[in-house]
C-alpha cells in the first residue's frame, strides 16, 4: 500500500522551479481535501498560501510526515481568516497570488439548521470572489484562476428526478448542467417538522454557494462589460475517501466521509450492530484524484474557465467498505472477526461501477480533461486508507 511519498496522480507532478514565484491561495488549508491539494502544489514547486481560523495551522501541517520534506522551505505561507463571510476578509490574502482554490465550507452533519450550512457557504464564496475581482480590477492583480470545491450534491436532485425505484419514470444520467434545485425546500421543511436532514441541507448549501459564484461573475460581467476577474471553475466530487495527509488527534475527529470507514474498520459498527448511514447516493472518488483535478483546473484556466466537473468513479455504499476490508484482510482473523457482515454484496455493482438500474453521475468530462479512462478504484482507495490508519494509530488498529 502506498505511503504519501509514493502517491500517484492523474496529472504530471514533476517539480518545476519556475512555479516557486507563483503563489496559490488555498482557503481552509487544514481540511482533508485542501491539505492534499497543498501537498500536490508544494511537490510541483508552487508557493502555497493557506487560510484557516488558527495561527497554529502551518506548524501543525508541517509536522505531518507528508509535509516534512517542505518544513525547511519558505513555500508555505499562512493567513488567519477568522470569519470568512465578512466582506474584505480575504483582501490581504489574495494580494499577489497567481490562483485561488476555495475549499473553506462546513462539512459537519451535526449542524442543526439550514442557515448554519448556508451562511458560511454562501458568504464565504461571495467574500473571496469579491476580493479576487477587486484585486484584478483595481489593484493590478493577475489572478488567473479561481477553483471552487463544490459537490456532487449541488448537481443531483432525486426529488425532481426520482429514480425508478422510488416511483420515477427513468433513472437520470446526471451531467454538469444539472442542478440540485429541490434540496433547500426539503431541508427547510425537515427543520420545521423536527426531522432535520443535515446531509440534505449540506447538499443544498453547496448548490447555493456555487450559484453565488456564477451569479457574481454574471453580474460583474454585465456591469463592467466584461469579466476581469479570474477564470472560475467548480469541481463537484462524490463521497471522498483515501488516506489523509493532515491527521486529526484521534479517529473520532476524522471528517464526515472517513469516519464511517474508521467505524467499520475499528469494529464499532459490528459492536453497534449496524452499518453507518449511506451518504447521499454513495458515489465515490479518491481524495488524490480530487486534488489532482483541482490543480489541473487551476493550471488550465483557458480550458476549465466557466466549467463544472463531476468527480466520481462509481457507487460504493457502506456495505462495500465492509466487504472490501474483509476481502483485503481475509488472512487476518482478528480483522475479519471485527468487521460487520451486513448483507454481503448488496447495493453496488461489480468493481464498484454504476449499477445498471440506478441514476448515474459519470465523470466523463473530467476523464477527457485529464486524458484518463477512469479514476482510482474503490478497493485501492479503501486499502490505502486502512493502511494509513494502521500506520497512524497502530495501537487502535490491531
Amino acid at each position: 500500500m502506498a505511503t504519501p511519498d509514493q502517491f500517484t496522480y492523474p496529472i504530471d507532478i514533476t517539480h518545476n522551479d519556475n512555479n516557486e514565484s507563483k503563489i496559490v491561495l488555498i482557503t481552509g488549508i487544514n481540511g482533508y481535501i485542501a491539505s492534499h491539494i497543498a501537498l500536490l502544489l508544494l511537490r510541483k514547486g508552487y508557493t502555497v498560501r493557506g487560510t484557516s481560523r488558527s495561527e497554529s495551522t502551518p506548524t501543525r501541517l508541517l509536522a505531518q510526515s507528508a509535509f516534512q520534506p517542505f518544513a525547511s522551505t519558505s513555500r508555505l505561507q499562512h493567513f488567519v481568516v477568522s470569519e470568512i463571510t465578512v466582506p474584505g476578509a480575504f483582501d490581504e490574502a489574495v494580494h499577489g497570488v497567481h490562483a485561488i482554490i476555495h475549499t473553506a465550507s462546513p462539512v459537519n452533519f451535526r449542524l442543526r439548521t439550514v442557515d448554519e450550512f448556508f451562511q458560511p457557504a454562501i458568504g464565504g464564496v461571495q467574500s473571496i470572489v469579491q476580493s479576487a475581482y477587486v484585486e484584478n480590477r483595481d489593484l493590478g492583480g493577475k489572478i488567473a484562476s479561481f477553483v471552487q470545491l463544490s459537490s456532487i450534491a449541488a448537481i443531483a436532485d432525486k426529488w425532481r428526478f426520482p429514480p425508478i425505484s422510488e416511483g420515477g419514470s427513468e433513472n437520470r444520467a446526471y451531467a454538469e448542467d444539472d442542478w440540485n434545485e429541490s434540496g433547500e425546500a426539503v431541508a427547510r421543511n425537515s427543520e420545521k417538522d423536527g426531522t432535520f436532514l443535515a446531509p440534505v441541507a449540506y447538499g443544498a448549501s453547496k448548490a447555493a454557494a456555487e450559484r453565488a459564484m456564477w451569479k457574481f461573475v454574471d453580474n460583474a460581467s454585465q456591469s463592467d462589460g466584461q469579466w476581469v476577474g479570474p477564470a472560475c471553475t467548480s469541481i463537484n466530487p462524490g463521497v471522498v475517501t483515501g488516506p489523509p495527509v493532515n491527521w486529526p488527534d484521534s479517529p473520532e475527529k476524522l471528517n464526515e466521509t472517513l469516519l464511517p470507514v474508521w467505524n467499520i474498520w475499528s469494529g464499532k459498527c459490528k459492536a453497534e450492530g449496524r452499518l453507518p448511514p449511506q451518504i447521499g447516493g454513495a458515489t465515490y472518488i479518491d481524495v488524490r484524484d480530487v486534488a489532482a483535478l483541482h490543480v489541473w483546473a487551476m493550471e488550465h484556466p483557458e480550458q476549465s474557465g466557466g466549467q463544472r466537473y463531476l468527480a466520481t468513479n462509481g457507487k460504493a455504499p457502506p456495505q462495500g467498505i465492509a466487504d472490501t476490508i474483509r476481502k483485503q484482510y481475509a488472512h487476518e482473523d482478528k480483522v475479519v472477526d471485527r468487521i460487520i457482515l451486513g448483507e454481503e454484496g448488496r447495493g453496488y455493482a461489480t468493481a464498484f461501477g454504476w449499477p445498471g438500474d440506478e441514476p448515474t453521475l459519470k465523470a466523463t468530462k473530467a476523464y477527457r480533461a485529464l486524458h484518463v479512462e477512469s479514476f482510482r478504484g474503490f478497493e485501492e482507495s479503501i486499502g490505502d486508507t486502512i493502511e494509513a490508519f494502521r500506520r497512524q494509530w497502530p495501537d487502535l488498529s490491531l
